[in-house]
């Protein structure tokens, strides 16, 4: 099983993979076909969920997620 990073107190990490897809114009179904060609296992109701902070992502999605947005992975903590 992969290592899921938890954002149950704090969305953070799904609030900022929010304002980097659309500062990127990006759909959530452009990010999610990118996740599935690099094998990640998403779903739009579980990408969905991830920027609304009621799923963890894991640390495999976020690393793709690094290279679809190309930006480091600190992006994902800014507050």
């Amino acid at each position: 099983m992969a290592e899921r990073i938890t954002q149950r107190h704090n969305p953070i990490i799904g609030t900022n993979i929010r304002r980097l897809r659309k500062e990127r114009k990006m759909k959530a179904v452009d990010v999610i076909t990118q996740l599935q060609l690099r094998e990640i296992n998403v779903t739009t109701g579980i990408f969905s969920k991830v920027e609304n902070g009621r799923n963890n992502p894991s640390v495999d999605m976020l690393i793709a997620l690094t290279e679809i947005f190309n930006c480091g992975f600190d992006e994902f903590f800014k507050q």
